[in-house]
């Protein structure tokens, strides 16, 4: 929860100068329905700037008063949150939940799309933007934008929410020649900086963090070979489907499952979401939706092979066999249970 004291940001006071305005309320009218034995001049401060801080209470209750008879605290103060971008009612909004979607994502629901636009985002913006920043700097500016960018990656590693928290600051509001501005600006995030530096050294976040890299060390190894003996499976039941299409009832839904337990949930274990961004048609009904199915596995496998250590993939699973499975699966019909 807030703190009892908010900030009076530039955004919330002309929200609420406008707001006033458009119910036809005078200040002093407003101060005086706001309760809590204001003077006449407290809103008139506020809207002025005089006054730089409020109580989430009196804040609260000056736009109920606004909206009068249909006030709802609850319909206000998530009014209030996403003015400030920050929680002060009893119930914690999480962090994605307080931020102002950008119009370019908003109405992109497409979950591969907005990872593709992640990936153009890094490889076309972020990253080359960082390196041109970093390459015309000296020594000293480079020790300490590299020291800036360890700290964004362990802050990223140990906490995302607060890492993506950190980076929505739209710093880029500061004018580039208006020194005073981006004096006062700079000195507000190094503050930032050194009140969390201190939380570093109380809660020993650094011994955390090689304590957690050694662990994802330990699983990292432990994922490579699970992808690895899911890779053997792979072409071992390719094999077994071409020698199943021999026989005259062939029981490709045991196959199928013997597939996605054996392949499909071993890659899931050792790459997490898998299923969810690359291996979507696991659910297989027919044949043609087995034969999709293991085509994603082999382009998945390919993709990752460097980074899983999966060798010789062309000689191992040769393009002969994958052809001779996916012609046998596309004469085949509906996949069921075969009762015994």
């Amino acid at each position: 929860m807030a703190s009892d004291k908010i900030t009076i940001t530039d955004r919330l006071r002309i929200d609420i100068i406008e707001k006033r305005k458009s119910r036809g309320i005078s200040s002093y009218e407003l101060s005086e329905r706001t309760g809590n034995g204001h003077s006449k001049f407290w809103l008139q401060n506020i809207e002025s700037g005089k006054t730089k801080k409020i109580t989430k209470e009196n804040l609260i209750s000056l736009y109920m008063a606004m909206d009068g008879e249909d006030a709802d605290k609850d319909n206000t103060t998530l009014e209030i949150e996403r003015i400030l971008n920050q929680s002060i009612g009893d119930n914690y909004k999480q962090w994605y939940e307080l931020i102002d979607i950008s119009d370019d994502f908003a109405e992109n629901y497409d979950d591969d799309n907005l990872m593709d636009t992640l990936d153009e985002l890094l490889e076309n913006n972020i990253i080359d933007e960082i390196r041109n920043a970093v390459f015309g700097m000296s020594v000293n500016q480079k020790q300490a934008a590299l020291t800036a960018l360890q700290n964004f990656y362990y802050s990223l590693y140990k906490n995302s929410d607060l890492a993506f928290a950190l980076i929505n600051i739209p710093i880029y509001g500061v004018k580039e020649l208006d020194t005073e501005q981006h004096n006062a600006a700079l000195n507000d995030l190094l503050a930032i900086s050194a009140k969390y530096n201190d939380l570093v050294l109380k809660n020993n976040s650094l011994e955390t963090i090689k304590t957690w890299f050694e662990r994802d060390k330990y699983y990292a190894e432990l994922n490579k070979r699970t992808i690895q003996t899911a890779f053997v499976n792979f072409k071992n039941i390719l094999i077994e489907i071409l020698e199943t299409s021999k026989q005259v009832t062939p029981n490709l839904h045991e196959l199928a499952n013997k597939f996605n337990m054996d392949v499909t949930f071993m890659i899931e274990r050792g790459q997490p979401n898998v299923t969810k961004h690359y291996l979507k048609s696991f659910r297989i009904y027919d044949g043609k939706g087995f034969a999709k199915h293991i085509e994603e596995c082999y382009k998945w496998f390919r993709v990752f092979d460097n980074e899983y250590e999966i060798e010789d993939l062309y000689t191992v699973i040769p393009k002969s066999l994958l052809n001779s499975v996916y012609a046998y699966l596309n004469t085949v019909g509906e996949i069921k249970p075969i009762l015994e």
